[in-house]
C-alpha cells in the first residue's frame, strides 16, 4: 500500500514539473520578464498601415525603406520612415497636424518629467506627439526633425501591449 502511494506521489509530481516545464518555457519564449511578447509584434503592422495612412506634404519624398521592430527592454513595437524636408517646416507641421487629427489621433500631453519641448533657431517646434488606441493599446504617434545639421524628419509610431511606450 506505501509502494502504491509512494509510486502515486512521483507520478504526480512529475507531471506537475512537467507542466510547470512547458508552460515556463512558453512563457519564456513569449517574452517573459524580458523581451517583447507576441502580442506587442502584433501591433507592427496596424503602426505601419497608421504611418502610411498619414502621407507626406507636398514636396516631401520618403527615404529608401522604413524600419520596424519590437523593443525588447521596453517592450513596444514601433514602425517609422524617414522623409526628405520641403522647403518650410511650418508645411510639415501644418499637414501632419491635420492628417493625424483626420485619423483620430489627439495631442499627447507633455509628459511631467519629460524635457521641455525643443525649438529650432527660429522658434519652430522641432517635435510633433499624438496618441490614440490602436488595437487596444495606447499607441503614440511622433514627428520628429534630424539635429546636428542633418536635414529631414522622421514619423514613427510605438505602441505596447505589455511593457511602456512614449511619443519617439
Amino acid at each position: 500500500m506505501n509502494d502504491l502511494r509512494v509510486g502515486a506521489s512521483v507520478v504526480a509530481g512529475g507531471l506537475v514539473f512537467g507542466t510547470l516545464t512547458v508552460t515556463g518555457g512558453w512563457w519564456a519564449l513569449n517574452g517573459g520578464i524580458y523581451g517583447c511578447t507576441a502580442a506587442d509584434a502584433a501591433l507592427q503592422e496596424p503602426l505601419a498601415a497608421q504611418v502610411r495612412t498619414l502621407g507626406t506634404p507636398q514636396g516631401a519624398r520618403a527615404d529608401e525603406g522604413s524600419y520596424s521592430g519590437c523593443d525588447d527592454d521596453d517592450r513596444f513595437s514601433y514602425f517609422g520612415r524617414g522623409y526628405t524636408e520641403p522647403a518650410r517646416r511650418a508645411d510639415v507641421v501644418a499637414h501632419y497636424r491635420a492628417a493625424a487629427a483626420r485619423n483620430g489621433w489627439l495631442p499627447a500631453p507633455p509628459e511631467p518629467d519629460g524635457p521641455a519641448r525643443h525649438h529650432d533657431p527660429a522658434g519652430e517646434r522641432i517635435g510633433l506627439c499624438f496618441t490614440r488606441q490602436i488595437d487596444g493599446a495606447t499607441s503614440y504617434l511622433g514627428v520628429s526633425w534630424a539635429f546636428d545639421g542633418e536635414q529631414g524628419y522622421t514619423v514613427e509610431a510605438r505602441a505596447s501591449r505589455s511593457g511602456g511606450s512614449w511619443c519617439p
